[in-house]
This record gives structure tokens, C-alpha cells and sequence, in this order.
């Protein structure tokens, strides 16, 4: 699949149950229940995706596996858009052993639990993560606005860093020692 992704993140203000029902208020219905996803962030060892401002990721789930080609990010009227190409992949495993194979190395791994709503054009989930919970909705930037606004975020809520530049500033707070944003890490204090 070949599209633009345009999206936020946003710091919920409130417990992910009191999220979802605000959500379900407003008409979004459940497109995905809560499930673990593994992601891994691919590089080769002269770092060439990540100083171009590209990411290639596969993310492992219990449903499947996906690969993940993201361009360059732009700002868009305060979202964060890229071009995005996903391939589903019947074994995610053995894909990682491929792409170790032609220098392809894990450069960031994350893991966290996710829901997914829809409303319209707007996806919206709910992201558990070892460092606390996002909403991220994607759509196009004005569906994004309408929505965040509907559900009480406005504009100075959007986050546009990715999960990587989250976590190291989480490190860096926390005292963090792993290079990789996993459940169970802890801080050295």
C-alpha cells in the first residue's frame, strides 16, 4: 500500500479507558481491539535511512507482520506527513533474518500495546508504551484538527516527534541505559 501518512501524537489527559469512551462518544467505532506490537527500526551500518530522513521498519503483531517504508518528513499546517509504502509479510521473523543478511541492522526497537479507532477518515489509537500513553490520530491535516479539537486537544497538544525522539528524551530524564524502548526497562537511579 502506497500513501501519504499525515499524523500527530498527543500526551492523553486522562486514564487510555476514559480516552476510549470519550472516543466512542464522539462516534468512533473500534477498528482493531488492543494488541502487542514489536517494531524494528532497520538501518545499514552507515546509518544512510536515518540521515536521508527515511525509516524502513518491520513491526511484528499476532496478526501478521508489515514492512514499512517511510520518506522524509514534512510539516504540514502542524502534522507531521510522510510518504509511507507497507507490505504485508506472512513471516516477520525470517524477513528481519533476510534483511540481516543484505546489512540491514536494528538501529531502534519499541514495543508497545495499541488500539485502533476509526471516525470517519480519521484513524485514532491508543498507544501503551514503556514510557506512557499516546493518542495518535492520523488523517488528512484538517480531519486531524477537527477531531483533536472534538475530543479537547487543540493545536499546542500535537506532538509531531516520532517514538524514537521521544524515548531519548525519556532516557535522558529517566537515567535510561537501554538503546531500545522495551517493557521492562529500568532507570539507574
Amino acid at each position: 500500500m502506497e500513501h501519504r501518512e499525515t499524523e500527530i501524537k498527543i500526551k492523553p489527559d486522562a486514564p487510555l479507558a476514559r480516552v476510549a469512551a470519550r472516543l466512542r462518544t464522539l462516534g468512533a467505532t473500534l477498528d482493531r481491539p488492543r494488541h502487542f506490537e514489536d517494531n524494528y527500526i532497520l538501518d545499514d551500518p552507515r546509518r544512510r535511512l536515518r540521515h536521508g530522513g527515511s525509516l524502513l521498519r518491520v513491526r511484528l503483531t499476532p496478526a501478521g507482520a508489515t514492512l514499512t517504508f517511510k520518506g522524509p518528513r514534512r510539516m504540514v499546517r502542524g502534522t507531521k506527513a510522510r510518504d509511507e509504502l507497507e507490505a504485508e509479510v506472512s513471516d516477520g521473523t525470517l524477513l528481519l533474518k533476510i534483511l540481516a543478511q543484505i546489512g540491514m541492522r536494528c538501529a531502534f526497537r519499541y514495543q508497545k500495546y495499541r488500539t485502533i479507532y476509526r471516525h470517519s477518515s480519521v484513524l485514532i489509537t491508543l498507544d501503551e508504551t514503556p514510557m506512557g500513553d499516546y493518542l495518535e490520530i492520523e488523517g488528512s491535516p484538517g480531519g486531524i484538527a477537527r477531531f483533536a479539537k472534538r475530543a479537547g486537544f487543540g493545536r499546542e497538544n500535537f506532538i509531531t516527534a516520532t517514538y524514537h525522539e521521544l524515548f531519548m528524551s525519556y532516557k535522558k530524564i529517566h537515567r535510561i541505559k537501554s538503546r531500545d524502548m522495551l517493557f521492562g526497562i529500568k532507570s539507574s537511579r
